[in-house]
């Protein structure tokens, strides 16, 4: 009676094993090249907010260096108001004009997408994920 010790079925043979590791090191590849593409175009679109900021305040402080001293000299002699109420005046409509400024800024940095592409994909990996575990 020679029989043939039972044959044992592996769980998982290593050839699918080498597919799957090298299907998930191939997503985390895509996925990481997504993230360093969108990385940098949200890098350009803060250092050309940061560079607008830079050129309008250089630019907001030399005019208003001149314009206040003019404006200030203007009110003094115009309308007999003593400095300090010319100053305070000329100081009040520039802070008016700085916060409109900060606003604008803000409204645009708000309005920015950040890694859009990269988180619709992962939205997407989700779902699919989501259908395949379902199928079991």
């Amino acid at each position: 009676m020679d029989t043939a010790p039972p044959v044992s079925k592996p769980s998982a043979s290593p050839h699918s094993q080498e597919g799957l590791s090298s299907s998930l090191a191939a997503y985390l590849e895509a996925r990481s090249v997504l993230l360093t593409i969108e990385a940098q175009e949200a890098v350009q679109q803060v250092l050309r907010t940061v560079v607008f900021a830079i050129i309008g305040g250089i630019t907001a402080l030399t005019g208003w260096g001149l314009v206040v001293a003019a404006l200030i000299g203007f009110l003094v002699e115009q309308s007999g108001w003593h400095w300090l109420k010319a100053a305070m005046v000329v100081g009040g409509g520039n802070l008016f004009v700085a916060f409109i400024f900060l606003l604008a800024m803000s409204k645009r940095l708000s309005s920015m997408r950040w890694f859009a592409d990269t988180l619709n994909e992962f939205k997407k990996d989700r779902a699919w994920l989501a259908r395949q575990t379902g199928k079991r």
